[in-house]
């Protein structure tokens, strides 16, 4: 079997709780808890350079068996995950924990997700000057409720 067709199915098999890893047919695979897809890696061994390709298995239905690029199948489960997670967050954090999980995915397969639209994330220094701005518009409005009377 693939190494990184494995990897990726293993990835994918914990995002708990959108997926959950099981054994079928001697292979582990990951098994969409909301439509019950099957994903199940692909034996590229005889292939001159791995790509991670998987075979998915639409809601489970083997007569409706595709192969897919499994960096592309990531990037859309990564996608589901994180917004599942990050409810209420605005889509600064969400875009923030969408970039360490892309960065941990090519940790753990060697693959890399599509996220065309991901923007970079902020440096610390403009973290910090955010902060400072923050801090400085409530300032202001304390100094202008004194001077107008307001405060």
């Amino acid at each position: 079997m693939s190494e990184k067709s494995e990897a990726i199915v293993g990835f994918i098999a914990n995002l708990m709780p959108l997926y959950q890893g099981e054994r079928y047919d001697g292979d582990w695979c990951a098994r969409s808890l909301t439509d019950g897809t099957l994903i199940l890696p692909v034996d590229e061994s005889g292939d001159e350079e791995e790509e991670g390709w998987l075979r998915v298995r639409w809601q489970g239905d083997s007569s409706r068996e595709q192969e897919v690029q499994g960096f592309l199948l990531a990037s859309v489960a990564l996608e589901r995950y994180v917004r599942f997670h990050g409810t209420g967050f605005d889509e600064e954090a969400l875009a923030g924990e969408l970039g360490f999980m892309a960065e941990h995915f090519t940790f753990k397969t060697g693959c890399h997700v599509y996220l065309p639209q991901l923007p970079d994330p902020p440096s610390r220094l403009t973290k910090i000057a955010r902060g400072a701005l923050t801090m400085e518009q409530g300032v202001l409005v304390n100094v202008f409720s004194k001077v107008t009377g307001f405060g």
